[in-house]
């Protein structure tokens, strides 16, 4: 009888062992998974920033394009009025003298 009764807690003792180590072994490879899942966690945010810096940049880009084309019509408009303005001055300019004058001798 105490023969079995050792026997039973060597059984006992050899299944908590076993136990213990099956535990430890889950708790590794729970942190082993826990890992790789942080590290592919981190690799998605990677790609999402580089994958936002990315249209943020073409935002910019096209942005910067949209400004500058605006902004040569704008020059162009400038220039079309400039041209106009010098135009009607050099073709009054010669009547300006005589214009000129005329209102002199109005006053005097």
């Amino acid at each position: 009888m105490i023969a079995l009764k050792s026997d039973l807690l060597l059984r006992i003792r050899d299944a908590e062992a076993e136990a213990d180590d099956k535990v430890k072994a889950a708790e590794a490879e729970a942190q082993k998974i826990g890992q790789e899942a942080r590290r592919e966690a981190e690799r998605i945010v990677a790609d999402g920033k580089a994958s936002a810096d990315a249209a943020y940049h073409d935002v910019v880009a096209t942005t910067r394009a949209d400004a500058e084309e605006a902004s040569k019509k704008v020059l162009m408009g400038g220039k079309r009025q400039a041209t106009t303005l010098r135009k009607r001055f050099d073709d009054n300019a010669p009547n300006v003298t005589e214009r000129v004058l005329a209102l002199f001798e109005e006053k005097l």
